[in-house]
């Protein structure tokens, strides 16, 4: 069991001083953001340091509690913004690190480190096509398997993709016209 400390340990510029120290050279800038630490570092170090984040005492960030993506296209070379925010229950503090990685580049998973990782970077390859190297079963997990593309890119079509004809068009008992699809059924209508 994890006993909380009921406030926080360190504060926001001593975290953000502390995992400059464990990412070394590959730490690209860091600061404290509206009171919470960020920190920014090369894509290849993104592994080490999650599990220099886990082991340090001062730190001991046990929760990889969200991984997300920002595509910025026009930033060629360093099109995806990869975001990962980790909680330390124990020294009750919090920490956003952040990587920048290219069109069909890759990450090493974190996975292996952090078991969210499982789920979080399946959504984030499902929804931005992020590659991460290592991950045990990198396949999509909210859209269905044959899906093209990645809706959360922001060149993505905005009307979707293309689906047959008359996926849309039908409802159960194929009597729905599209153009009443939001209309209040009407009273006493039955579906078949």
């Amino acid at each position: 069991m994890i006993e909380t400390a009921p406030t926080p340990t360190i504060d926001a510029a001593g975290i953000v001083s502390r995992v400059r120290e464990l990412a070394g050279d590959a730490c690209e800038g860091g600061r404290v953001v509206r009171g919470d630490p960020v920190v920014e570092i090369s894509s290849d170090a993104v592994q080490p340091l999650a599990q220099a984040l886990r082991d340090d005492d001062a730190l001991r960030f046990e929760q990889l509690i969200d991984v997300t993506a920002v595509h910025w296209p026009a930033d060629v070379g360093r099109e995806f913004e990869l975001v990962y925010q980790y909680r330390s229950l124990s020294n009750n503090l919090f920490l956003r690190v952040k990587t920048r990685v290219g069109d069909g580049g890759s990450v090493t998973t974190l996975a292996h480190t952090y078991q969210s990782g499982r789920w979080l970077e399946r959504e984030v390859h499902d929804l931005f096509g992020v590659r991460f190297e290592g991950h045990p079963d990198l396949r999509r997990v909210l859209l269905p398997d044959g899906y093209e593309g990645h809706p959360l890119r922001k060149d993505y079509p905005v009307e979707g993709p293309t689906f047959p004809e008359d996926a849309h068009r039908n409802d159960l008992f194929g009597h729905l016209d599209p153009d009443d699809f939001w209309d209040e059924p009407e009273s006493g209508a039955s579906g078949s």
